[in-house]
């Protein structure tokens, strides 16, 4: 439930609490296990996948949980900008998109016929690609709405967009990527716990009693 902590500010301790399991869950299901990238031959790509068959399909489910939260989360920030929420389910429905694809490869892994595996595993920058188009959106969708009250979040959802726009970019034009494949989704989590530090201590609202949006 919502309750105001104070005239000038609105506080949401269950969408902080959702938020920080959403960033628990997610880092547990990234860090248990490597992956091949996109450049791994068909052959290896199919025979990882097979041995570690079970466990990749385990993490994948516990990724689609962290989308669950991730939507629940984005949800119950309606009370400080009706925008970023629906900006957050979005995200949510992309952050789908490269679990999909790992568990399909997973599921199709076989040794004996490694193109199948070859060929989905070719897609996994794509879906990287529209996760961090989802990034990009909620970030900017937060720097505009929620970025004049505090300050610091509209720099901090500012950095992050750019990071994830220029990603993009250099995706498209077959350019390394460099430092930013690890530096902007390092940020979109900073971004996440400064605004689930903002869920425990409060939005700002206007003189009116709104959010900071209106």
């Amino acid at each position: 439930m919502v309750v105001a902590d104070a005239p000038a500010r609105v506080v949401d301790r269950p969408a902080g609490w959702l938020g920080a399991a959403f960033v628990v869950t997610l880092l547990a299901s990234e860090a248990a296990l490597t992956l091949p990238d996109e450049t791994a031959t068909p052959a290896s790509v199919a025979a990882f996948y097979a041995e570690h068959r079970p466990v990749i399909v385990v993490l994948q489910l516990v990724g689609f949980v962290a989308c669950a939260l991730l939507a629940l989360f984005a949800w119950r920030l309606r009370v400080a900008s009706r925008g970023v929420a629906v900006a957050g389910v979005v995200l949510a429905a992309t952050a789908l998109a490269p679990a999909l694809v790992t568990l399909l490869i997973a599921l199709a892994a076989d040794p004996r016929r490694p193109t199948r595996a070859g060929d989905y595993n070719a897609l996994e920058p794509r879906g990287d690609d529209l996760l961090f188009v989802g990034i990009t959106l909620f970030a900017g969708t937060v720097a505009v709405l929620l970025g004049r009250r505090p300050r610091w979040l509209g720099v901090l959802a500012g950095v992050v967009a750019l990071c994830c726009l220029l990603r993009l970019v250099l995706e498209a034009i077959g350019r390394d990527r460099g430092l930013l494949d690890g530096l902007a989704p390092v940020a979109f989590l900073v971004l996440i716990g400064g605004m689930v530090w903002l869920c425990f201590r409060g939005f700002p609202i206007t003189s009116s009693g709104q959010p900071a949006d209106g």
